[in-house]
Parts: C-alpha cells; structure tokens; sequence
C-alpha cells in the first residue's frame, strides 16, 4: 500500500456513525471506509468533467458538421445540374 499519512477530519457525530456501521458491514475500518470514499469522489468527479468536456466537444461538432454538410449539399446540387446539363448535349 502507498505511503500513509495521517490527517484530522472534522464529520458530525452521526455521519461518523454510519461509516463506523458501513464499515463494519465490508469489514472495514474508518481510514479504509475514508480513502475509499475519497478515491470514488474523485473518480466520479473526473467523470463528470469528462462528460462536460465531451457535451461540449459533441456541440461543436454537431455545428460544424451541419455546416459541411450544407456546403456539401450545395456542391452536390451544382454537380447534379452540370451532369444533367451534360446528358442534354449540353456543354
């Protein structure tokens, strides 16, 4: 296990209850009930950022795809009546 330092946390009375009680339900001390709490807060919090960045990133794209995609559909509609214009004997 990595190196362990001990540090003071201030908790009300009850929520220091529940841990003692969580903790002997997993069999597990206040300190492990503690770090893994910690390391599960964090994790979720490095989730959420994560699903943040990524919304937004999806945003962006979703603009900039519907942009190519007009573009793409007006090229698209000149090639269309070019080739028409070619089947007519056109030039």
């Amino acid at each position: 296990m990595a190196d362990l330092r001990r540090i003071m946390v201030s908790v009300p009375s009850s929520l220091l209850d529940e841990v003692d009680v969580f903790g002997r339900t997993l069999g597990l001390n206040r300190s492990e009930v503690v770090r893994e709490a910690v390391r599960m807060f964090m994790t979720e919090h490095a989730r959420s950022e994560l699903g943040k960045k990524l919304k937004a990133g999806y945003s962006e794209m979703a603009s900039i795809n519907s942009q190519m995609a007009e573009e793409c559909a007006a090229a698209e509609e000149e090639a269309f009546v070019n080739y028409e214009r070619f089947l007519a004997g056109g030039d």
